[in-house]
């Protein structure tokens, strides 16, 4: 492969092709208007077009997938059963990027380009139209095939009907099985970030599981969860022969960059050239960001997660006794690397006064420097998951360089997991719980199950494998999937999301002889960190402290419950936008939206 340039610079190569590259990197032209005799002439060009594919499906952070779970706080009219038709509008775009994938596959031969170099994009680009049908079928149901260029002219070879379902998925699997013939094991450190064999067959174990779940077979065949096993089976073994595997470091994986990291499966490279605003969005709130944005923490994942010694806050056979009050004591290690909590020690660059120690304040009036009580995050919870501490606050961390990983090992293994417990095959679930389990730092216990109970029916492990995605996951937009793909929204609908609302009191106060809040603060910062003052003592922090239950839903707050989750049942498979369907009357609606006939099961 030409190894010219770096997946991270796409943008230098958007402007030799002529791009107009936006701050938007998917904002291009048609990469039609280039000559195609000039493109597939030139090694340079043509993966200067291939790249543009890379910019144009490549998934980037998830940092509003959360707010559609009960994870994080989250507003949305899906969550309350009020989505408007057209709500969901992946569909033109995709097709847009899946056009220039076919000009690629039908051209890429037409010019002097070698052959090992045009197996290799193919490969690439087979990856990614594979990629988009699958987004594409996750949220509609089967869609319109278009495996080859349409003359732009001829309307009637425009207007393709929807295949169904199981049409699009082999079709997914068969470029995918094309894609791993010729994908390589990995790339030189120039090319990091391409699409490789290991990627190919980690996603192809994805979509088989997603296809054996609820939301595309609510009766459960036993046989697609077979395939589910096998694939992902077969992509755990080749991953570890080529010596990938679980990060030694859970917190730490996000900012082992490069070939180095273990654990990165698929991967999006950013650099300060070409940065995301996800850390700002979740770092506390300063003048200037867009700060308590993202991934606020429901007291529902708080509680979610166990204690170390891995069984529930509520098990009375835990060797740990939880209180509600200091209820970051003695949980399982991934919990302080996912969360914040008032008082919490998270070191952040960011600069005085919003930042005058290493501790992290929610309560309420602890904002300053114009800030309000509505920034301060409603859960009282902030996420520190994949947030570097050591980049420069304020206006600095809109520009993030941190790589998103869409695919890592861990969730190869747990999508090993689920579909082995499906098929009968308990050990293969224990064993993969166990592993993730003990990466995490939970104790192993007496018996080496790191909390899990012994002898579980398959209903109980299917419960503790889909709260090991949860917790191992969480905030990495795969929840929002595993509720959808297993039609577990009927499991949250007319619950509440809470969280705290933290007040301080006359203690507090008497803290120092200013009028000033920030004053106090300080002087609570000076003691606990000279241990004169100890937060983890339950009695010391209410002295502080007062904590109130607050819904964070519509209309919610301490005083009502507001409205409850709605989740419907049409929003497992999404309405074809209206526009679309008017420039394509072969198009049918998905069933369960207005004048639906298509099934999206079939």
């Amino acid at each position: 492969m030409m190894k010219a340039k770096n997946i991270n610079k796409i943008w230098i190569l958007c402007s030799i092709l002529f791009l107009q590259c936006s701050e938007d990197v998917l904002d291009k032209k048609d990469l039609g208007a280039i000559s195609s005799d000039v493109i597939w002439n030139d090694p340079h060009l043509a993966e200067g077009f291939l790249n543009s594919i890379y910019l144009g499906a490549l998934p980037g952070w998830e940092v509003n997938a959360s707010r559609m779970t009960d994870d994080a706080q989250g507003p949305d009219a899906l969550m309350y059963g009020e989505a408007a038709a057209g709500s969901q509008t992946r569909y033109s775009g995709s097709y847009n990027t899946i056009k220039d994938i076919n000009l690629l596959l039908r051209d890429v031969g037409t010019g002097s380009i070698s052959l090992e170099d045009q197996d290799l994009m193919k490969a690439q680009a087979l990856f990614f139209r594979a990629y988009l049908y699958f987004k594409l079928v996750s949220t509609y149901g089967g869609v319109p095939l278009v495996l080859e260029v349409k003359d732009q002219t001829d309307v009637a070879a425009l207007q393709v009907p929807r295949n169904k379902t199981s049409e699009c998925i082999a079709q997914i699997i068969t470029d995918l099985d094309a894609a791993i013939l010729d994908l390589p094991d990995g790339y030189d450190s120039s090319d990091y970030g391409r699409i490789t064999k290991g990627a190919a067959m980690a996603f192809k174990g994805r979509v088989l599981l997603h296809y054996a779940s609820e939301q595309f077979d609510p009766s459960q065949d036993k046989g697609r969860w077979q395939a589910a096993y096998d694939a992902n089976s077969a992509a755990k073994t080749y991953l570890e022969s080529i010596g990938k595997g679980l990060h030694p470091d859970y917190a730490g994986l996000w900012f082992d960059e490069g070939a180095s990291n273990v654990e990165a499966i698929m991967v999006r490279n950013y650099s300060l050239d070409r940065p995301h605003n996800r850390e700002a969005g979740c770092r506390p709130f300063i003048v200037g960001t867009n700060g308590e944005s993202y991934d606020k923490p429901t007291l529902q994942l708080v509680d979610a997660f166990p204690m170390k010694d891995g069984k529930a806050i509520d098990d009375p056979t835990s060797a740990y006794t939880y209180d509600p009050t200091t209820l970051w004591l003695d949980r399982d290690p991934r919990f302080e690397a996912t969360i914040a909590w008032n008082g919490s020690i998270w070191p952040l660059n960011n600069p005085a006064p919003n930042r005058t120690s290493d501790l992290e304040w929610t309560f309420q009036e602890s904002a300053i420097e114009g800030q309000a009580n509505s920034r301060i995050t409603a859960t009282s919870f902030s996420c520190r998951k994949a947030v570097d501490g050591t980049l420069e606050g304020g206006a600095a961390s809109l520009s993030s360089p941190t790589d998103w990983i869409e695919i890592r090992f861990a969730e190869v293994l747990l999508n090993l997991a689920e579909a082995a417990n499906e098929i009968d095959n308990a050990p293969v679930a224990y064993e993969v719980l166990t592993q993730i389990r003990s990466r995490a730092g939970i104790e192993a216990g007496g018996d080496n199950l790191y909390g899990l109970q012994a002898g579980m029916s398959q209903d109980q492990l299917r419960d503790a494998i889909m709260l090991e995605r949860r917790l191992e996951l969480v905030f990495e937009g795969k929840r929002s999937a595993d509720l959808r793909r297993r039609r577990m929204y009927e499991t949250i609908n007319g619950t509440h999301r809470y969280g705290y609302e933290i007040l301080r009191t006359a203690a507090f106060d008497a803290l120092s002889p200013t009028d000033e809040i920030l004053d106090d603060r300080k002087v609570l910062e000076a003691g606990v960190l000279d241990g004169s003052i100890d937060l983890n003592d339950p009695a010391v922090y209410n002295t502080y402290f007062t904590t109130n239950l607050r819904s964070l839903e519509r209309f919610g707050s301490v005083d009502a419950d507001g409205d409850a989750i709605n989740y419907l049942d049409n929003y497992y498979f999404y309405d074809i936008p209206q526009d679309d369907l008017n420039k394509n009357p072969n198009l049918e609606q998905t069933n369960g939206w207005p004048g639906g006939s298509f099934d999206p099961l079939q």
